[in-house]
């Protein structure tokens, strides 16, 4: 609270200043008021557009390049980002060596986009849903996916620039609907110049556009992938995960796959987030004696065959991102260190 002495005294001057003072004090408190709401207002829209944790135990002031690294993982269909974002605890806790390393986690949030299976309702989602449950035959949203990928291109690039983390020291991944962005985004990499990321995380998710799919040799011998899925899941069904596994094995991908006796499920199968946190050590730490072979990155050049097969997916992917949308790293929206 405010003391305001006004002096009582029955004069015109007076009572004129008093009324000043008055109207300034008031004045005061109410932009006092409206700075506070609109700052809290600010931070709430903040905090709920997208997580961003760094997390860095390790004790060096400086931390070396090849010690830094990036994990984008994105939610399943009508989720956020809250029920991911303790993995930056999880992680480290079964495999220790991760915590010598700085690690960005990134948990982008999905857009409220009209689901048809929902009736049209719109919820928090990466794309349109035709089918469900999902099973192999399911029709894909290849607008809807392309968008979503290129808000990772987006976020992938944001932390090269700004947080210096550079693609090949960054694991993409998701749950469900998060896990087929995912997966897309990972072997679909193709533009001339483009880094393979360092590996590739799907959680009970599947392989879209399967018809547009062509792996370049170069992203199969670079980017791991570590597929988990639950042999009961109702929802995404557990053919998907045989298929996928099968596709990309086919295609020189060096999976990783585990199943488990349970449903559409994973932040409660903590023998899932276990298998995980042991294909992020075995990507992020090894050294660099541990590569059979060096890329040439700049070669990757996309060929006419290439680009035939692979139309649909690249126009939508130059098409612009509308800026109301609030996409990218840049709207992260609150960073903390444990």
């Amino acid at each position: 609270s405010a003391l305001l002495f006004i002096a009582e005294r029955d004069t015109t001057y007076n009572t004129n200043i008093n009324m000043i003072r008055v109207a300034l004090f008031a004045a005061f408190i109410q932009g006092a008021l409206f700075t506070n709401a609109f700052s809290s207002v600010t931070s709430r829209n903040r905090k709920s557009s997208s997580t961003k944790l760094h997390v860095n135990t390790n004790k060096e002031s400086k931390t070396p390049p090849n010690n830094k690294a990036a994990i984008i993982f994105l939610h399943g269909l009508g989720d956020s980002p809250d029920g991911w974002s303790k993995l930056g605890e999880w992680l480290p806790n079964y495999a220790p060596n991760l915590a010598n390393l700085d690690i960005t986690y990134v948990f982008p949030p999905a857009h409220n986009v009209a689901i048809t299976v929902n009736g049209g309702e719109k919820m928090p989602g990466w794309f349109d849903v035709f089918d469900w449950p999902i099973g192999i035959d399911a029709r894909d949203d290849a607008k809807g996916l392309a968008m979503s990928v290129k808000r990772v291109e987006e976020i992938v690039n944001e932390l090269k620039e700004e947080e210096g983390i550079d693609p090949s020291r960054v694991i993409l991944g998701g749950f469900s609907q998060g896990g087929a962005v995912a997966v897309t985004a990972a072997y679909n990499r193709r533009r001339k110049g483009a880094t393979p990321f360092a590996g590739c995380i799907v959680m009970s998710g599947w392989l879209p556009l399967k018809e547009y799919l062509d792996v370049s040799e170069e992203i199969a011998k670079a980017t791991p992938l570590f597929w988990a899925h639950g042999q009961q899941d109702d929802k995404i069904l557990y053919e998907q995960q045989v298929f996928g596994v099968d596709k990309l094995d086919s295609l020189g991908v060096d999976v990783t796959a585990h199943s488990y006796p349970v449903g559409h499920e994973s932040t409660s199968n903590w023998e899932e987030i276990q298998d995980m946190a042991e294909f992020v050590e075995s990507v992020l730490c090894r050294t660099e004696d541990d590569d059979d072979q060096k890329y040439d990155y700049d070669s990757m050049v996309l060929s006419p065959e290439d680009a035939e097969k692979n139309a649909l997916l690249y126009y939508l992917c130059s098409l612009p991102i509308d800026e109301s949308a609030g996409v990218g790293a840049k709207n992260a929206a609150y960073t903390s260190t444990l």
